[in-house]
C-alpha cells in the first residue's frame, strides 16, 4: 500500500476533525450567549422586582404620612401624650420617606419640600392643609407613574442608560402637560 491510498482518509479525518471542532466553537458560544443572556434575566428581574417593591412602600409611606398629617391638624381634643404619639410617627414617616427619595433629582425634592412643609404645621385653615396633602399625593402619583414607566422599560430593554431614562422623563412630563 501507498501513501496515496491513505490521501482519501486523510482527507475524510481532516473535514471530520474540522467539523468536530467548528461544533466545539458553535457550542461553547452558544453557552457563553446563553449565560450572558441568563444574567441579564436574573438582574432585570431583580431590579424589577425590587423597584416593584420601592414603589409600593413610597406609595405606602406617603399615605400613611399624609393620613397621619391630617389627623394631627384636624383632632383638637388629643391629650398631650396622643399629639406626642402623633408627632413621632409623623417625624418618623417624614424621614424615612426622604431617605427612600434622591435629593438630587428634581422631582424628588420638590416632595421632600412638600413634606417639609406639611411637617411645618403652619396652615392658615383645614382647607389650606387639604391642599398640601392633595398637590403633594398629585406629584408623589405623577413621580410613581413615572418610575412605574422606567420599570416597565427595564424589563423590555434592561437597564437604562442615563439618555434613555432622559427620553422616557420627557416622554413621559410631554404627556402629563398634554393632560
Amino acid at each position: 500500500m501507498s501513501l496515496s491510498d491513505f490521501k482519501p482518509i486523510l482527507n475524510t479525518d481532516l473535514i471530520a476533525l474540522v467539523g468536530i471542532i467548528l461544533t466545539f466553537i458553535v457550542s461553547a458560544l452558544s453557552l457563553y450567549i446563553g449565560i450572558i443572556n441568563s444574567q441579564k434575566s436574573i438582574f432585570i428581574n431583580s431590579v424589577t422586582a425590587s423597584r416593584t417593591k420601592w414603589i409600593d412602600t413610597v406609595r405606602n409611606s406617603i399615605s400613611e404620612y399624609c393620613g397621619l398629617a391630617r389627623q394631627y391638624i384636624l383632632s383638637r381634643d388629643l391629650t398631650d401624650e396622643k399629639e406626642q404619639e402623633l408627632s413621632e410617627k409623623i417625624d418618623k414617616l417624614k424621614y424615612l420617606i426622604k431617605l427612600q427619595l434622591n435629593p438630587i433629582d428634581p422631582f424628588d425634592k420638590k416632595i421632600i419640600g412638600k413634606i417639609d412643609y406639611i411637617s411645618s404645621f403652619t396652615f392658615k385653615d383645614e382647607q389650606e392643609l387639604e391642599k398640601e396633602i392633595n398637590e403633594l399625593i398629585a406629584m408623589t402619583q405623577d413621580y410613581l407613574k413615572l418610575e412605574w414607566e422606567g420599570v416597565k422599560e427595564e424589563s423590555k430593554r434592561g437597564n437604562l442608560s442615563k439618555r434613555r431614562k432622559m427620553i422616557l422623563y420627557e416622554k413621559y412630563l410631554k404627556t402629563k402637560k398634554e393632560s
